[in-house]
């Protein structure tokens, strides 16, 4: 049963002051399921409904009548019913995407009779950090799946960083290289034009085994997108038994055709971000 009812009788709430409680932190990989903790300290009533939140757009609504789910989470996100009279409100959430990663906040919904409102109380924050696995074989070429096409940008700026330290920054035709990275990393211009935000890194090394995040700029800030484990195997059996069980990202797809393209005719028009020509 979809709640329109609740939906239009909470367009009135009081939402209670809220603690500094610092959030908690959920890591997921793609496609699997993950579970965002929350528990009741009150006993969830006839009138109540449970409510989740990701960057303050609701995801999914509960109460005792029936769920809402919003558009994009339709069969993937609930908060079961038998959990929830027990006082648990994890929200599990399947079929876990990249678009997926955010803050995901927590509210319980309560009906004032005096006031004829709705009174909203903030339970808590998670935090969910959606991670991609890569495997590649050292001496090949990786590829770290990105895409920023769910966002409003204009002029797309990357910048890729292992743990700290930026790997690769492109914003235009200009372009920079980590220290360590030289010669091996890159974010084909015409790709990010497009939303493709992969980055393509030559001769892997051991060394090179970390965690990955990209960010791109928006409104003067930068937005983290993806954040991607690369595991280097130097065994080239498994690494290809690996490969042949896992679906190859679209993103990455799209950069192994354009590589293939543009192999026999490399473009000699790179520029660095400080404006001078790479020599």
């Amino acid at each position: 049963m979809i709640l329109l009812s609740i939906s239009i009788f909470w367009l009135s709430v009081c939402v209670d002051p809220i603690s500094a409680d610092p959030p908690i932190t959920v890591e997921a990989h793609v496609g699997s399921t993950a579970l965002l903790p929350c528990n009741l300290s009150k006993v969830f009533t006839q009138t109540s409904v449970i409510q989740w939140r990701a960057d303050n757009e609701i995801v999914f609504e509960r109460s005792f009548n029936g769920a809402n789910v919003s558009k994009g989470y339709e069969g993937r996100v609930d908060v079961p019913e038998d959990e929830l009279r027990k006082g648990n409100c994890s929200l599990v959430l399947k079929d876990v995407r990249i678009t997926d990663h955010a803050f995901y906040k927590s509210f319980v919904l309560e009906h004032v009779e005096a006031t004829n409102t709705g009174k909203a109380t903030k339970i808590n924050t998670v935090q969910l950090d959606v991670v991609q696995s890569v495997s590649a074989q050292v001496g090949s070429t990786a590829v770290l799946p990105c895409d920023w096409r769910h966002l409003s940008i204009q002029t797309p700026h990357v910048e890729w960083r292992a743990g700290r330290k930026t790997v690769f920054e492109r914003l235009g035709k200009e372009s920079s290289q980590g220290e360590g990275y030289e010669g091996r990393v890159d974010v084909p211009e015409e790709l990010l034009l497009k939303g493709n935000c992969s980055l393509v890194l030559k001769n892997v090394r051991v060394t090179d085994e970390t965690l990955y995040s990209s960010y791109m700029g928006v409104k003067n800030s930068k937005k983290l997108v993806q954040k991607v484990k690369l595991s280097a195997s130097e065994n080239e059996k498994q690494h290809n038994s690996f490969i042949n069980c896992i679906k190859i990202p679209k993103q990455t797809a799209e950069v192994f055709k354009h590589m293939q393209e543009t192999e026999e005719n490399p473009s000699s028009d790179q520029h660095t971000l400080n404006g001078d020509e790479e020599k």
